[in-house]
Order: C-alpha cells, then sequence, then structure tokens
C-alpha cells in the first residue's frame, strides 16, 4: 500500500464546522498525504486514557486492518499521553493538525531564515511531547568511570539538546531580525513607503505579488506557497516615488501558538507598513470567515491604525463578475474587486493606493544652474526629500521634487533662495 494514503479521523464536538473539516483536508493534500478514507467522529467528552472512546477505537483498528494504514491523522492535538496510548493499541503512526501544518513548512521554507523559524516551531512542538516517546527511559550510569550513581534520564538529555538548540536559533534568528530593522529603519529615513500583503492562505498573494513587481517567484498549489517575506519595488512609473511590496506568511483558522511564536518576527514586519491590502478569495464560499480569521491575527499583533484596503481576488471564478470599488459600506473598509491572474482592475489598484500614500502630495519643479545644484542636492539629501534629476545641456539642472505642500513651504523658509527658481508646481 502507498505509505501517502492516510486514514483521516475529523473530531468535533456537537456540530460539525465544515470550515474547518474542509480547510483540514485541504492542509492534508498540500503535506502530500493522499485521504484513503475518512471518519467524522462527535464525542461529548474525551476519554482520558485515550481521548476517544473504546468502541470508536475498536471501528478504527478494524478499517487500519483491514486497508493496512501505516499512518493516522486527527485534526486535534492530543495530549501527548493520549497519543502514545493510542499508537500502541492501534499500532500506527499518529499525526496531528499542527504536525500537517509544520510539515507543509517544510517543504515551503526556502530562505535560511525561513528554515529556522519552522526548526523553531518544531522544536517548541515537540518539547512538550517528550513523555513516553522513548522505550529507552531507564537511568544511565554518568560520570567518570570510578563514580556510580544514577546518571540522566534519556528524556532529560534529549529536553536539554531541544533547549540548547532553542537558544541557539533564537540568537540566530535575533541577527537576522537585526538586519531586518536595519533595513525598515533606512527605509523610514528615505521616507520608501512599504505596502504589506496580508490574507488567508491561497487567496492570491503571491499571484499578485508577481504581477505588481514583475517578479516570478514560484506558485505552489495548495496551503502556504509563501513563508518568507519577500519585498520588492512595485512598477516604478505607477507612482510618484519608490514604493515596496511586502508578502508574508498566509493565515489560517486556529494558526497554533508554536508557530505563531516562531513567525512572530515575520509577524510584526507588518507593523511597519504605510498601507495593507488584505486579499481575499472571493470565489470561496466562507471568505467572510476567512476574513475574520486574518482580522482576529492582525488584532494580535497590534496593527496601530494602518489603513487597510480589502482586495477580493479571484473575480474571475464569479459567474457575473464586475470591477468594482466599494466605498459607501460603513461595515467593512473600502473594497476592489479583482483578478491577479487575468490582471482585472489592477489599475484602479494602483489609483487607491496612489490615493492613500499620495493624496497630500504634489511635484514641484525647479531648474537651477550648475553652480546651485550641488547645494540643492546636498540639501534635498539631508532633508531625505525624494527627486529626480536631469540636465539637457550640463549648465542647468531640473530637480522634480515630489513631497506635501506642508512640507515645502518649511523648505521655503529655511532655503528662501528656492522660490527663485520654481518654475512649475502642479498636483
Amino acid at each position: 500500500m502507498n505509505n501517502n494514503n492516510v486514514l483521516v479521523v475529523f473530531i468535533y464536538f456537537n456540530k460539525l464546522n465544515i470550515i474547518e473539516r474542509n480547510e483540514f483536508k485541504q492542509l492534508i493534500y498540500s503535506s502530500g498525504f493522499n485521504i484513503k478514507k475518512m471518519l467524522e467522529i462527535n464525542i461529548r467528552y474525551p476519554n482520558k486514557k485515550y481521548f476517544l472512546g473504546l468502541g470508536k477505537i475498536y471501528e478504527l483498528n478494524l478499517i487500519i486492518k483491514k486497508f493496512n494504514f501505516k499512518k493516522l491523522i486527527i485534526n486535534l492535538v492530543l495530549k501527548s499521553t493520549q497519543e502514545y496510548n493510542l499508537k500502541n493499541i492501534l499500532k500506527c503512526s499518529i499525526l496531528n493538525r499542527t504536525f500537517i501544518i509544520l510539515n507543509i513548512f517544510k517543504k515551503r521554507a526556502n530562505t535560511n531564515y525561513a528554515k529556522l523559524q519552522v526548526e523553531l516551531a518544531y522544536l517548541n512542538y515537540l518539547s512538550t511531547r517528550l513523555i513516553r516517546r522513548w522505550s529507552h527511559l531507564e537511568r544511565q550510569r554518568g560520570g567518570v568511570k570510578f563514580i556510580s550513581g544514577p546518571g540522566e534520564k534519556q528524556i532529560e538529555i534529549d529536553r536539554r539538546i531541544i533547549k540548547k538548540r532553542i537558544k541557539t536559533i533564537n540568537n540566530s534568528i535575533y541577527k537576522i531580525s537585526n538586519q531586518k530593522n536595519k533595513n525598515i529603519e533606512l527605509r523610514d529615513r528615505y521616507n520608501v513607503p512599504v505596502i504589506s500583503l496580508v490574507g488567508y492562505t491561497n487567496s492570491g498573494k503571491s499571484t499578485l505579488f508577481n504581477l505588481l513587481t514583475n517578479s516570478n517567484f514560484k506558485l505552489c498549489k495548495g496551503y502556504f506557497s509563501t513563508l518568507d517575506t519577500y519585498v520588492r519595488r512595485i512598477n516604478k512609473f505607477k507612482f510618484y516615488s519608490n514604493v515596496l511590496l511586502s508578502d508574508t506568511i498566509g493565515f489560517i483558522h486556529n494558526l497554533p501558538n508554536s508557530i505563531k511564536y516562531a513567525f512572530k518576527s515575520t509577524l510584526k514586519e507588518i507593523c511597519y507598513s504605510k498601507l495593507i491590502l488584505h486579499i481575499i478569495d472571493s470565489s470561496n464560499l466562507y471568505f467572510l470567515e476567512c476574513i475574520n480569521t486574518v482580522n482576529y491575527i492582525l488584532d494580535d499583533i497590534n496593527i496601530n491604525n494602518i489603513p487597510v484596503i480589502q482586495v477580493m481576488n479571484k473575480i474571475d471564478k464569479l459567474k457575473n463578475f464586475e470591477i468594482k470599488i466599494d466605498l459607501n459600506n460603513l461595515n467593512f473598509p473600502i473594497r476592489i474587486w479583482i483578478s491577479a491572474k487575468y490582471n482585472f482592475g489592477i489599475d484602479f489598484l494602483y489609483d487607491i493606493i496612489n490615493f492613500y500614500l499620495f493624496s497630500d502630495r504634489k511635484k514641484y519643479l525647479i531648474y537651477v544652474p550648475s553652480n546651485l545644484s550641488i547645494l540643492l542636492r546636498n540639501i534635498l539629501y539631508k532633508k531625505k526629500i525624494f527627486f529626480k534629476e536631469w540636465s539637457n545641456n550640463g549648465k542647468n539642472y531640473y530637480f522634480s521634487i515630489f513631497m506635501s505642500n506642508y512640507s515645502f513651504k518649511n523648505l521655503f523658509k529655511k532655503y528662501s533662495f528656492i522660490k527663485k527658481y520654481l518654475i512649475k508646481n502642479y498636483e
């Protein structure tokens, strides 16, 4: 029998949640397993020893023997003792939802930073599940030859090794995070706005990222195609200044705490954005629940009143789709309906981004002789003002400046000579 064929048990209490069930199935497929058989089990009270009742365990045992299953996947995370007892009685490996997610992360991680975060999440998960995992838990002799007495239990050795490795990984992540923070400070110093893409996993974030930045990152089928935070410049000619776009990890219902902790530095990068694009799969029948999940995580990381635009993606999958912008509904932020795959509505998206980032700014054109060009250039660099510079004859220079009217008036006050060479200003 194919080792990838698995028996899946979806446990629920009182009422079946179809969204969570469907999501769990997609997680399993994304992890590389094939669901040969799936059981939905409704329980009132978990059994202290096995979590499941003996009747259900007997039923599972018959199915496992009949199809010769080597792996059983459960949607819940059982206590380590319950998992151990269940494994012994069913004679097959027990995998849970957290392990499945970590398995997907391991496949998707490309950069060293992402690999470290995945390993940290796995070790944090494993550190809580060491009880009775090995059969060699007897005490071992320790010390030098002539000193007798009990040494450490194997479980204590493993726990110590894991703790040491977690410390090493945390140090490495801290160093990389420091470098990322320096990059953030550099962008802020030169007033380079960053837009973050957030959204439920498989909503089309990476497709939109590739489109807006002319990138060609590989798109994976299934959940969590992006684990690394990619930052690229958006098409320069669309905006008055450089704008960076950041793609982040996708969200799901009940993201395990071990994963939240490992990826907290990645999620925190969203807090330094000037604008958030919340990407939503409009073809998903349960997209409202997905929106609530994303909003909950954004609230959890405290985005500090960063404006959010809801981007309703994949409208090409709707029967009667329409490219439109919803402005007047007070129950949700501005919504724009697009298709990143077919480039529908992208120009409207550019217009909205321009409005949010640059609505208070104007262009100013200054024409100075060459002897003043160096002085003006140094002033603009010192003030961290975005500008473009060119010359037609090498004797006189044009400076195209993009800034708010308030900032420009302050510039006039301090450097009054600039007003003499201002030849044009327009929105």
